[in-house]
């Protein structure tokens, strides 16, 4: 259902109204690059043998795209502030398109891990561009609303994702699955070009799209206290995050002994815990304030963290530390979508940059809860500890040292 609001005009007057594009299709673009992460990981063995390299090499098709996508936010956002939304949704979805069919047809490797870094940037415009337009149309609980259901029909995606991938591997090799996701991206290209208006019009838009004029724009946003803290409580906390994506896999599957099929199931469970709170945040948002449906996602995720790590260290059984876990994502949806409502709020002149920022800093710094949990062993402490130290801080900051801000400001 598109979201229309009016503006007043420079001299008192009224502008054109802008729409927001249909809900569906717009949640599907910002969430292709969930997508295209998980849902060919199923196929990675295969896709060693194919083109002739080693897993390690397959795997880093994956590491390319990631990085592509948290740098790709980040030089998106700004630059669609001064250019606008639609035109750089139209090119990202086009580049999808292209970059998908140059996966489906990598003759080895090099090629392969090329087209995943541009498939990264393609994926980044529609995840940043999709936020953006959402602010430039909505505002108040209304945009704290839909954030929360586009935050909830994302966080579907890495649920489905390795299911379908699995599926078509029935069909085909590995090679089908970026054909699926070209097929996916042609459909929302015809979409966006169809039915996405342009959310930002020339006279609300930023002056330049330049290096030097998106880090300008940066630079007033990291100059805001308030924002700077939730950007900060959101990247601590999806470092515990991370470590909980990266290692769950091996502590199930290696440490309690259980099959794919059983650790698919606990990953499932725990992933749609994420989505009845990300749709809870959307209901309660109006009623209860986005600060403090944050900070007790924080204190939820950071108490659930601890019971983790404390079942880690006593050798608990697996359906303990289960339910632990589904604890902690569950209150993940809070701190989510909390963090990029307030985010988007206090950017609201600057959405893209905002999202970018948010986005992209969240998706790169989080990142490092891969490695840290690695380097910390891999084991189910190690997954408990991260997890802890980043929601803790996270919570720290956001129940106690944003407070003090806020009374200083």
């Amino acid at each position: 259902m598109p979201a229309t609001r009016t503006l007043a005009g420079p001299a008192g007057g009224r502008t054109a109204v802008r729409a927001l594009p249909p809900l569906v299709p717009l949640a599907v673009v910002t969430g292709i690059s969930p997508l295209a992460t998980d849902m060919y990981i199923p196929g990675l063995p295969g896709m060693a043998v194919d083109l002739g390299t080693t897993p390690a090499v397959a795997q880093l098709s994956l590491t390319a795209f990631l990085v592509a996508f948290a740098l790709g936010m980040l030089v998106v956002g700004p630059v669609s502030d001064g250019l606008g939304r639609r035109r750089i949704m139209v090119v990202g979805t086009a580049l999808f398109v292209l970059t998908s069919v140059a996966c489906a047809l990598a003759p080895d490797a090099s090629v392969l891990l090329v087209a995943r870094l541009l498939q990264g940037l393609a994926g980044a415009a529609g995840a940043v561009v999709g936020r953006a337009m959402v602010t430039d149309v909505l505002d108040g609980d209304r945009r704290a609303r839909v954030i929360g259901l586009l935050s909830a029909i994302n966080a579907v995606a890495p649920v489905v994702a390795p299911l379908l991938g699995g599926l078509l591997l029935r069909f085909g090799t590995w090679r089908l699955t970026f054909w699926a996701l070209a097929v996916t991206g042609t459909l929302l290209l015809v979409l966006v070009l169809t039915t996405f208006p342009e959310t930002l019009p020339a006279e609300r838009r930023s002056h330049g799209a330049g290096v030097s004029a998106s880090l300008r724009r940066m630079g007033v946003l990291l100059r805001m206290p308030r924002f700077v803290l939730y950007l900060v409580t959101s990247c601590v906390a999806t470092v515990g995050f991370f470590a909980y994506i990266a290692t769950s896999s091996f502590v199930f599957q290696e440490l309690y002994g259980y099959s794919e099929s059983r650790y698919t199931l606990v990953f499932a469970t725990n992933a749609s815990a994420m989505i009845v709170s990300t749709l809870l945040f959307s209901r309660l948002v109006g009623r209860v304030s986005e600060d403090r449906l944050l900070s007790v996602g924080l204190l939820v995720a950071t108490a659930g963290s601890a019971a983790v790590l404390v079942l880690a260290l006593t050798s608990a059984p697996g359906g303990a530390l289960w339910a632990a876990l589904a604890v902690v994502t569950g209150a993940q949806g809070l701190v989510i979508t909390g963090s990029a409502t307030r985010t988007q709020a206090l950017g609201h002149a600057m959405p893209g940059t905002a999202a970018a920022l948010s986005g992209g800093l969240a998706f790169g710094v989080g990142g490092l809860g891969t490695p840290l949990a690695g380097l910390l062993g891999g084991t189910a402490v190690a997954m408990g500890t991260v997890m802890l130290l980043g929601l803790g801080v996270g919570a720290l900051l956001q129940t106690v040292v944003a407070r003090r801000v806020a009374s200083a400001g």
